[in-house]
């Protein structure tokens, strides 16, 4: 229980960035594309039966960066809203993504926001909010197995004293 109460508060704390990013701590990155590809592969899963997750990566002319959004697709095998997102880009003149102003020169940044000819593809509000419950669910996972870990240590030691 200690473990995997440590681990998910790991990866909550490591999500807390994200939910954490103002709109002030973001650049702007605009290009042109240069490619864009939907990628949906098979997670290896417990007992064969993993779910699907879907890629949208793209590039941009005159940046060295990778721009990838991933997400946990379960069973399906189509992720409209991002070929909607990939729609929109194979569309546009220009582009602008949205990272964190720390990540501009970083090969595969946070993207938070994408436009395209002044129409938003991706909201800010939307990437910030769609890390909320997961964060929050692994914290007081995380918490709480902890928790139960301690009292289960300090019940245990009152016993042994008590015998």
């Amino acid at each position: 229980m200690l473990i995997a109460g440590l681990v998910m508060i790991g990866f909550g704390i490591s999500l807390l960035p994200i939910m954490l990013t103002s709109k002030s701590d973001l650049a702007q990155i605009k290009g042109t594309l240069r490619g864009a590809h939907i990628y949906i592969t098979t997670a290896p899963g417990r007992y064969g039966n993993g779910g699907k997750k879907s890629e949208l990566i793209f590039y941009l002319n005159g940046h060295l960066q990778k721009y990838a959004l991933v997400e946990h697709i379960g069973g399906a095998y189509r992720n409209e809203e991002y070929e909607k997102i990939l729609k929109g880009l194979q569309r546009a003149d220009s582009i602008s993504v949205w990272v964190r102003k720390r990540e501009v020169d970083d090969y595969q940044p946070v993207v938070f926001q994408i436009d395209s000819d002044n129409k938003t593809l991706l909201d800010f509000k939307t990437v910030r909010r769609d890390k909320s419950p997961m964060t929050v669910f692994l914290l007081l996972t995380g918490l709480g197995s902890l928790f139960v870990y301690l009292w289960l240590v300090r019940r245990s030691g009152n016993k042994s004293k008590n015998a």
